[in-house]
């Protein structure tokens, strides 16, 4: 007989999370077992647990199925796969696409959590694994390196306001100089220190380097992306890459309507800062990126950030084949236009 399996859909938040349980029945109908409301935290945890077992029939097994929303799912992922339990998180383009196909319009935590729980009857996921030590202490130094350099720019901006302005305060000059001199000092002592651990393991280092050697991507840059992406365990393809970062190309159009392309943005937003100031260098310094960057331009005269995009997808799909296939650069290597 074959095992059945449980399937449990999440729509998580921040303080709390809705789950619909769904089975496939013999008749091949599916049946909802039940949906309830939980906080996020450890007793939510423990009370979810409590209420899937009475669920779970002789000869059957659960998989927990939620979205990749920010930072709220990981300490609900953690706790059940620490408990044993086949857990999947899904990137959230991928579950908007499918409910899309099955015409679901509404939107709310219980819809959701019937959506996920389809998805896992529907179709094969991935096994969920989670991030190792190295690559959870790597992520949260290089996130707080974008996070201070984002508030580096912001105090340099208003200094050169501040400069620029009629009768300028000195007391205020002084503070605002002394808040970039701090944001320059600690965004150096936290490189130093990823670089650290990255050293702590030759084999990633190697791995690193062999990115590196793409012209405009540095070591921060490429420890930022393969931090947010998990070193890419997630992808099997190009494409959801470029989803996943909110580089993907959208275009509307309807009737004599025509509207603009534009990337969706609607993705990890610390991969775009991170490869926004290497594609401007590439743009410059590496030849096949100046090529597509100008070729861009050429067709978007005027609107020169189309380029810098272009360079910034390039660069990330650069990075994703060489790390996949842990392979050298070879920067006389073809690509297609």
């Amino acid at each position: 007989m074959r095992k059945k399996v449980l399937v449990i859909g999440i729509d998580i938040s921040q303080g709390s999370f809705h789950v619909c349980a769904k089975e496939r029945a013999d008749d091949g109908s599916i049946a909802i077992k039940g949906t309830h409301s939980f906080t996020n935290d450890n007793k939510g945890f423990i009370e979810l647990l409590e209420w899937v077992s009475k669920r779970v029939r002789n000869n059957s097994s659960a998989h927990y199925i939620m979205e990749a929303t920010g930072t709220y799912y990981e300490n609900l992922a953690y706790f059940l796969h620490e408990k044993g339990q086949i857990v999947s998180v899904e990137l959230a383009n991928k579950l908007k696409y499918f409910a899309k196909s099955l015409n679901v319009k509404s939107k709310t935590d219980k819809i959701d959590s019937k959506t996920i729980a389809e998805i896992g009857i529907e179709r094969e996921l991935t096994e969920w694994k989670p991030m190792s030590i190295e690559f959870k202490e790597m992520r949260d130094l290089s996130r707080e390196i974008l996070s201070l350099k984002k508030e580096k720019a912001r105090s340099q901006c208003q200094l050169h306001a501040m400069e620029h302005s009629h009768e300028k305060t000195t007391s205020v000059l002084k503070i605002k100089e002394s808040q970039i001199a701090f944001y320059s000092k600690t965004i150096k002592d936290l490189e130093d220190e990823l670089t650290k651990v990255v050293k702590k393991d030759p084999e990633l280092k190697e791995r690193i380097d062999k990115v590196t050697k793409i012209k405009g991507l540095g070591f921060i840059t490429v420890v930022i992306i393969l931090c947010e992406t998990n070193g890419f365990g997630a992808f099997n393809n190009i494409r959801q890459v470029v989803s996943y970062a909110g580089l993907d190309v959208q275009l509307k159009e309807s009737g004599n309507f025509k509207g603009k392309t534009r990337i969706s943005k609607k993705g990890n937003a610390r991969i775009r800062q991170g490869l926004y100031m290497p594609a401007l260098s590439a743009t410059m310094y590496n030849d096949k990126i100046k090529s597509l960057y100008e070729r861009v331009n050429e067709r978007n005269p005027g609107i020169k950030k189309k380029g810098v995009v272009a360079g910034m997808r390039k660069l990330l799909i650069l990075m994703f084949v060489i790390w996949k296939k842990n392979t050298e650069y070879d920067q006389n290597y073809q690509w297609g236009k």
